[in-house]
C-alpha cells in the first residue's frame, strides 16, 4: 500500500498542487522518538534573522518542549562567537561551532536545523539538511534559482523532513481569519488582488567596515558560486547583488505575494512581467529600487506587486478586488467599495482564528510529525513567482510558468 503514496507525492511536487495536507509524515527523526527526548538543533547562519531572531525564538519557545541548541555555523568568525557565547549563557554549555554547513549536518545527533543565510544558500542547504536526515526552518525565500526550489522540494518530500518557510503570517490569526473569509466567496468573483510592500530609506545599504577578510570563510559564504576576490561589501550588502538574491521580489515581496496566493487557494502563476529600474539609490546596488510585477493565475485573476524604496505610501499590505466589492489586511474587512450591482451593502468582518508562534508550531510538528503552517510546497511556491518576477525584468520579457514540467521559458 506504501507506492499509492509516493506516487502521490511525487504528482503534487511535479504538478505544483497546494500539497498543505499531506497529512502526518511517518519517517521520525533520526533521534526524536518520543516526547520525552531532547530535540538538538542546529543554526545556520547567525546574522540579524538567524541569530537575532530564530535563534532566540527556538531558546524561548523550546523551553518547555525539551529542545536544545547544541551547534552553530556562520562563516563569519564574530557572528559564530557572539551566537556561541550566547548559546552557553542560555544552556550552561558550549556548543559545538562550525563555519561549514556540511559539518553541522554530518553531526548525528541533531536533529533539526534552522537555515538564515544569504537568500541564494537557502535551497541548497535545506536540500542537503533533508538528505542528511534533517528537520529544517528555512528562511524566506526559499529559493533564488529554479533548480535549486526543486532539488528541495523532491529531497524534503522524498526523506519525509518536517519543514517549515519562514513566512510568518500563515500562523497568525488575523491572516487565517482573512484566508477563511476570501476562500468563502463573500466578496463574489476577484480579479486583481494588490500587494506592497514600500520603504523610504536605502534598505540594506549597512556598512562593513567592521567586517576582515581573515574572519571570513569567503570560499564556504560562496559555495557553488563562481570564485572571486574577497569583497566585504557584497558579504554585508548581499541583498543588492544579483548573484545572492532576485532582489525586492524574494527579500520583501515573497510575504505579501504568499499571503494572496494563499488566500486564493491559487498557488502557482501562469505568466509574469515586470518593470522598474534604480531610480533613487544609485549606491552600486543591482537590483531595481522601484518595481512593479503582474502575475496571472490559474483560476484567473491578476497579482499586482510592487515595492518602491522612496516612498512609503502604500495601500494596505495586499488587498483583493471583486465584484461585490473589497478587502485588505489592514481593516480586516470585506466593504462593498467599488463593487457592482450586488456589491456588499454591509461589512463583513474576518474573524480572527487561533493564532501560534511561527517557530514554536514547526518544533511541536518535528514532534508530531504533521505539516507545519508554512510548508516546503508554500516556499516553492514563492519562489517561482520571485524567480519570474526576476527574469521577467532582466530579460524584458513576460515569463511562464509550465507547471506539469516545473519550467520557467520566455513567452
Amino acid at each position: 500500500m506504501a507506492q499509492p503514496n509516493l506516487t502521490r507525492r511525487d504528482f503534487l511536487v511535479r504538478s505544483g498542487a497546494a500539497a498543505m495536507a499531506l497529512g502526518s509524515l511517518s519517517m521520525p527523526s533520526a533521534r526524536a522518538q518520543g516526547a520525552n527526548d531532547r530535540l538538538s538543533i542546529g543554526i545556520i547562519g547567525c546574522g540579524g534573522r538567524g541569530a537575532g531572531a530564530l535563534m532566540p525564538e527556538v531558546y524561548s519557545q523550546g523551553k518547555d518542549l525539551n529542545v536544545e541548541i547544541t551547534a552553530i555555523c556562520d562563516v563569519w568568525r564574530p557572528a559564530r562567537e557572539k551566537a556561541v557565547a550566547q548559546v552557553k549563557e542560555w544552556y550552561g554549555r558550549e556548543p559545538r561551532a562550525f563555519s561549514r554547513y556540511q559539518e553541522l549536518l554530518a553531526l548525528d545527533d541533531v536533529d533539526a536545523v534552522t537555515i538564515a543565510t544569504p537568500d541564494f544558500a537557502h535551497s541548497p542547504i535545506l536540500a542537503a539538511a533533508a538528505k542528511a536526515g534533517k528537520d529544517a526552518y528555512c528562511e524566506k525565500p526559499m529559493a533564488t534559482k529554479l533548480k535549486d526550489a526543486k532539488a528541495a522540494v523532491d529531497a524534503v518530500v522524498a526523506n519525509q523532513r518536517v519543514v517549515q518557510i519562514g513566512t510568518q503570517r500563515r500562523s497568525d490569526g488575523r491572516h487565517k481569519g482573512g484566508a477563511a473569509l476570501i476562500q468563502s466567496g463573500v466578496l463574489g468573483a476577484i480579479s486583481e488582488v494588490e500587494a506592497a510592500f514600500h520603504d523610504a530609506g536605502p534598505r540594506w545599504a549597512r556598512g562593513y567596515g567592521d567586517v576582515k577578510q581573515e574572519d571570513v570563510d569567503w570560499q564556504g559564504y560562496l559555495m557553488d558560486l563562481p570564485k572571486r576576490p574577497f569583497d566585504p561589501a557584497r558579504y554585508r550588502r548581499w541583498h543588492l547583488y544579483k548573484d545572492y538574491t532576485v532582489g525586492t521580489p524574494g527579500l520583501l515581496g515573497s510575504h505579501m505575494m504568499d499571503v494572496a496566493v494563499w488566500f486564493m487557494d491559487d498557488l502557482l502563476p501562469l505568466t509574469g512581467t515586470a518593470n522598474g529600474g534604480i531610480f533613487v539609490w544609485r549606491d552600486g546596488r543591482e537590483h531595481a529600487d522601484t518595481l512593479r510585477c503582474l502575475l496571472t493565475y490559474p483560476k484567473g485573476w491578476l497579482l499586482n506587486y510592487c515595492t518602491r524604496l522612496g516612498n512609503t505610501k502604500a495601500p494596505a499590505d495586499v488587498v483583493f478586488y471583486a465584484l461585490k466589492g473589497t478587502f485588505d489586511t489592514t481593516s480586516w474587512t470585506a466593504v462593498g467599495d467599488g463593487g457592482g450591482r450586488e456589491k456588499l451593502t454591509q461589512p463583513v468582518k474576518a474573524e480572527a482564528q487561533p493564532g501560534e508562534n511561527h517557530m514554536r508550531n514547526w518544533l511541536e510538528c518535528i514532534r508530531s510529525r504533521q505539516q507545519p503552517n508554512a510548508p516546503v510546497q508554500a516556499g516553492y511556491a514563492h519562489s517561482v513567482a520571485s524567480i519570474m518576477c526576476f527574469q521577467a525584468f532582466e530579460t524584458g520579457r513576460t515569463q511562464l510558468y509550465d507547471a506539469e514540467k516545473r519550467e520557467i521559458r520566455p513567452a
